[in-house]
């Protein structure tokens, strides 16, 4: 009898023991090279991600959860860097060579110029490069080397993801035209100064200049910049900001053992960085991840499509096609579009075909459902601008089952809530929290002082405590509930389906809320309405990769995190800052210089008419919730039911427009490579798909390089619009 383990299982366990982030002696050893790698290249992404779609016009390298900018650095330092600094250790001659080389090239570089260009990324990555070169001879003198190990390797790609987060949509590029707009755009027509004006609270939370910030938005200011002016507001945001960040962190902290060891979830955009580290090793040149054939075949087709479509850009005549078809008529006036992303394709290939069904499915349902409808003459008195603006009523029901979706998550995992409470309390003996970036009783009270916090800088603005209280909740179970769907489904590109301010204002009604209130929540359209990724996803992906650090080493990284949060709010906000003065916001980025400032002024505004509470909307809201609820039930007890539930709160998504046929491909290839290959090809399949995640990423990483040299401006790649 043969009783050895069957080949595909015993390579899924060495795959575990090769996730390994220790070595023989339970060590990370995670060393100040892993913190300066990290730390500069959080601050490249920080600069480099607003100056690529401001100055540049060319991919959005942070705008959502696929993280492409992240992914092309971590891609460039362990291809690259860490083979350079491998191959440098060893020799000294090479060392010095290196050194030699990086620094003759930078200085070289920049004295041709005959200026240095503070606000280039090229000059900060060079500086970078010149100066780990020359620290690298000294370090290779006496027997070491700049390589960074594996434990080194997740903490920079954990402080790159947090960076994601922050530097584009996720914070700067809302909050800075935010503070600013409403008085550069007030006008006779829209009254703004007339209805808003006598609203501001007595703390100074907006920035006027004297000029109407004419300056920001009009450019050729860089030398007389009001840095006066915008002193106070930045303080009091960042109190807010550290409130908020403070309570995503301690959030992601307290569900990390539900999520990553109990309920196993998948984690999907992880699974690439993943298999990166898991690649590398001290012996050999090349990381042996990278040394698949199947993932440079997947690779190849994004870099062939991405490189053909901007190459059309510097000649025309160059064949160019698109990868976007309309379907008209699905439903009576329900129209489909198949948008194909490589990248989305191979993160949706990494999730369990029940999710993918569930997506794909609630998705065209929600299609029948607006129909239905829109021929049933039901209406909602609300208007909404994100989330499911083109049928309220769907909105309302998705947001139902988003916040269903979280509390009955909550309820699942209570026996671990109340382990984390006993923590925090008492300090039981019994619960170990050891294994944590952060100990449980720091969690806690992470969470209370954060969205005490948040609470209590609305009321001091003016909003009715009550209202603070009950939007910090509920943004708050928002921001969980879109944070469990990228987790679990693995979604790179979604959005909430209703947002915590409209659901407040409008749901509730603004009669009942105040016009100080419906102003003040009209300013957490920054940081709670276009979340199409937000700090507390990007974290608790960040502490999935850290699952098998040592303990010591992942406390350390409690502080790595801390420092990429600054990193990535005070570097994007720099490079924002100093772009909109010297070329003009409304040149570099229309929407968010002028049609975000425009709709949080406009909605407020519109809202401070006395209305009241949607009520029809709010049966919707618990119609939603209340079918959320049955079909967890069903998945739980009816062994026979197909869909995961999963796909029902974010079915009306105006994102899923753009990826639900990839999630469709995904799922039926993943389907046909099961039933006719089995795991052992899957496993194998696998790195093909992964293949179109890096290639995609590469593709936008490469042409960005290229356009900077060549001064190219308008070569977005792959784009999700």
């Amino acid at each position: 009898m043969n009783r050895s383990l069957p080949t595909p299982y015993g390579q899924h366990l060495q795959g575990n023991q090769d996730e390994g982030l220790t070595d023989a002696t339970g060590r990370s050893y995670l060393t100040l090279r892993g913190f300066w790698v990290g730390a500069f290249l959080s601050f490249f992404l920080s600069i480099g991600a607003p100056y690529a779609n401001m100055a540049m016009r060319a991919t959005n390298m942070a705008f959502d959860f696929n993280t492409p900018g992240a992914i092309f650095l971590f891609l460039v330092l362990v291809g690259l860097l860490n083979t350079l600094f491998k191959l440098a250790a060893r020799d000294f001659r090479l060392a010095v060579g290196l050194a030699l080389l990086t620094t003759g090239g930078f200085c070289g570089y920049w004295a041709s110029r005959g200026a240095v260009d503070w606000y280039s990324p090229g000059f900060w990555l060079g500086a970078f490069l010149a100066l780990s070169s020359l620290w690298n001879v000294p370090v290779v003198q006496r027997g070491g080397t700049l390589a960074l190990n594996r434990a080194e390797l997740v903490l920079v790609y954990a402080m790159l993801l947090v960076v994601s987060a922050l530097c584009t949509m996720g914070l700067t590029q809302q909050l800075l035209p935010a503070l600013t707009g409403i008085f550069y755009y007030a006008s006779p027509a829209n009254q703004w100064a007339e209805k808003l004006f006598p609203l501001f609270p007595a703390q100074r939370i907006l920035v006027e200049d004297g000029t109407g910030n004419r300056g920001f938005y009009e450019g050729g200011a860089l030398a007389d910049i009001p840095y006066a002016t915008w002193v106070e507001p930045l303080c009091w945001w960042g109190l807010l900001l550290l409130s908020l960040y403070g309570a995503m962190v301690s959030t992601a902290v307290i569900l990390r053992r539900q999520w990553v060891e109990r309920e196993r979830l998948a984690y999907p955009l992880t699974q690439l960085g993943v298999a990166i580290v898991q690649g590398e090793r001290s012996t050999g040149l090349l990381n042996g991840f990278l040394k698949h054939g199947a993932l440079w075949w997947g690779a190849a087709l994004p870099l062939a499509y991405g490189s053909l479509k901007a190459l059309h850009q510097y000649y025309p005549s160059l064949p160019n096609f698109g990868l976007i078809w309309l379907l008209p008529s699905f439903i009576g006036q329900q129209n489909l579009q198949i948008w194909i992303s490589f990248a989305l394709v191979g993160f949706s290939y990494l999730i369990s075909t029940q999710i993918a069904a569930g997506i794909w499915i609630f998705y065209l349902l929600s299609k029948v459902e607006a129909e239905f409808l829109a021929l049933s003459g039901l209406k909602s008195t609300s208007k909404f601008v994100y989330g499911v603006s083109y049928e309220p009523l769907l909105a309302y029901q998705g947001g139902g089952a988003l916040i269903a979706m979280v509390l009955l998550g909550l309820w699942t995992g209570r026996g671990h809530l109340r382990d984390v409470w006993r923590k925090a309390r008492s300090g039981h003996a019994a619960v170990d929290d050891g294994d944590e970036i952060m100990s449980y009783r720091a969690a806690v009270l992470g969470v209370f002082c954060g969205t005490g916090g948040i609470v209590a800088w609305l009321w001091l603005m003016g909003t009715p405590l009550w209202v603070g209280a009950l939007f910090a909740v509920v943004a708050l179970l928002v921001f969980i509930g879109i944070s469990r769907v990228v987790c679990e489904a693995g979604l790179a590109a979604v959005r909430s389906p209703m947002i915590a301010p409209d659901l407040i204002v409008q749901g509730i009604g603004s009669q009942t809320i105040g016009a100080a209130g419906v102003f003040n929540l009209s300013f957490a359209y920054i940081w709670s309405a276009d979340i199409r990724i937000f700090l507390l996803a990007m974290v608790a992906n960040g502490l999935k990769l850290i699952q098998n650090m040592d303990r010591h080493s992942r406390r350390v990284v409690f502080w790595a995190l801390v420092a990429a949060i600054f990193i990535g709010v005070t570097g994007s906000c720099w490079m924002v800052f100093h772009l909109a003065y010297k070329y003009g916001g409304i040149n570099l980025d229309s929407w968010r210089f002028h049609g975000g400032p425009s709709t949080i002024y406009n909605a407020a505004q519109r809202a401070l008419e006395p209305v009241g509470a949607d009520w029809l909307g709010l049966a919707f809201f618990a119609g939603g919730a209340a079918v959320m609820a049955l079909l967890t039930w069903a998945r739980h007890h009816v062994l026979w039911w197909p869909f995961h539930p999963i796909g029902f709160p974010i079915g009306a998504n105006f994102m899923l427009d753009k990826i639900w046929a990839c999630v469709l491909l995904a799922w039926a290839l993943k389907k046909l490579i099961l039933r006719f290959g089995g795991a052992a090809h899957y496993r194998t399949s696998q790195h093909f798909f992964m293949g179109l995640i890096m290639g995609e990423a590469l593709c936008n990483g490469l042409w960005l390089v290229i356009d900077y040299f060549t001064g190219k401006v308008g070569n977005a790649v792959f784009i999700l619009g």
